[in-house]
């Protein structure tokens, strides 16, 4: 597989406590009761708007003030970078790139996308990179891997994959008709990932590079 479409969160790095502190800092702003960590884990992953509209039950204008104050603490307060790779991540990109693989970057989260790789001294693997923009229409999984798959005039679906923690990732590469790669060290769980059909199953990133190296 010559194209790799990374999803970011849970799956290059663990945003785990600037993610749950965004959500605190937001949901008594909100008036809405804040859950537990054990609760607030489970909203790594989705879009702010589906959390707050779908998930919780707010109309768009209290979706879109939520959006606001939780982007207040991760963009202006330092949330982006209460943030870490995962083991063996960094190795692995680099691994990747010097076999001329093309890495690409599909994500939920917003335009602090590519400072997050800058901070992590990864940016300069990464070919494409797509993520969650409403005023572009760009919202899903989807989206993004068909933006990524035109701009680098893929035409052979067997020479790409995603690779994600979440049931969305794989979800997209299956309508895509894109081979995945679900990975159980992130957010979602192994069961969730293997009722989407992943491709494959890496546990660890150990595991995730002998997948890649073999195909």
């Amino acid at each position: 597989m010559q194209h790799l479409i990374f999803d970011l969160d849970g799956t290059i790095s663990n945003p785990e406590v600037g993610i749950l502190n965004g959500y605190k800092y937001t949901f008594p702003k909100v008036n809405l009761a804040t859950p537990s960590d054990d609760v607030l884990k489970k909203l790594i992953g989705p879009p702010l708007r589906t959390v707050f509209e779908t998930m919780y039950g707010l109309s768009s204008t209290q979706a879109d003030y939520a959006i606001r104050t939780y982007r207040i603490y991760y963009n202006e307060l330092g949330g982006a970078y209460e943030n870490e790779l995962y083991d063996g991540m960094k190795s692995l990109l680099d691994c990747l790139f010097q076999q001329n693989r093309k890495l690409h970057i599909a994500t939920h989260k917003g335009a602090m996308t590519a400072q997050i790789l800058q901070h992590f001294e990864i940016r300069k693997y990464f070919s494409q990179i797509q993520f969650y923009n409403e005023e572009k229409g760009i919202t899903t999984k989807e989206k993004m891997i068909e933006l990524i798959m035109q701009a680098e005039g893929v035409t052979d679906k067997n020479n790409i994959a995603m690779i994600g923690d979440r049931n969305t990732d794989i979800e997209a590469a299956n309508y895509q008709q894109i081979k995945s790669i679900g990975v159980t060290y992130g957010f979602g769980s192994k069961e969730e990932l293997e009722q989407a059909f992943p491709t494959f199953i890496a546990n660890t990133v150990a595991e995730l590079h002998n997948i890649l190296h073999q195909n």
